[in-house]
């Protein structure tokens, strides 16, 4: 998907983590409503830096997990963030290493399988944007 002619303010990387046991990794942040207390790890990209890099990062920083990028599966420009217009990279990463935090910097960091993924904060559109687009490619449509 191209984001020619989009204007947006900055880069959001979105990273959907499988571990080697097929689950998927969620952060829960502090604050977020008990029927949708999860996010995907995903922050607004450094200055300069590279999507798929901060990807990477993100993923470090927010779940303790070092992973590798299998791909980017969605990209769209996502307008009404708390920080503007962006535009949001989802991107596909297993992990390589590392070891799951109990609690990160934006909160606890839980593993779930397939069958039984949280629902996404309502106010983190993007994340279930991405997190959408996911499962429909996992399901081949």
């Amino acid at each position: 998907m191209s984001t020619s002619g989009g204007q947006f303010d900055y880069h959001g990387a979105l990273v959907v983590i499988e571990t080697q046991a097929g689950e998927i990794v969620f952060i829960h942040p502090p604050g977020a409503p008990a029927e949708a207390p999860a996010s995907l790890p995903s922050n607004p990209c450094a200055p300069g830096e590279a999507p798929a890099d901060g990807a990477v990062r993100m993923a470090r920083e927010m779940t303790g997990f070092e992973v590798a990028v299998v791909r980017e599966f969605v990209t769209f420009v996502q307008p009404g963030t708390p920080t503007g217009t962006m535009c949001a990279h989802g991107y596909l990463a297993r992990v390589t290493g590392g070891a799951m935090l109990a609690e990160g910097p934006e909160g606890p960091v839980r593993a779930y399988p397939l069958g039984a993924l949280p629902a996404i904060v309502p106010i983190r559109v993007a994340n279930q944007r991405v997190l959408s687009a996911y499962l429909d490619q996992r399901r081949g449509l």
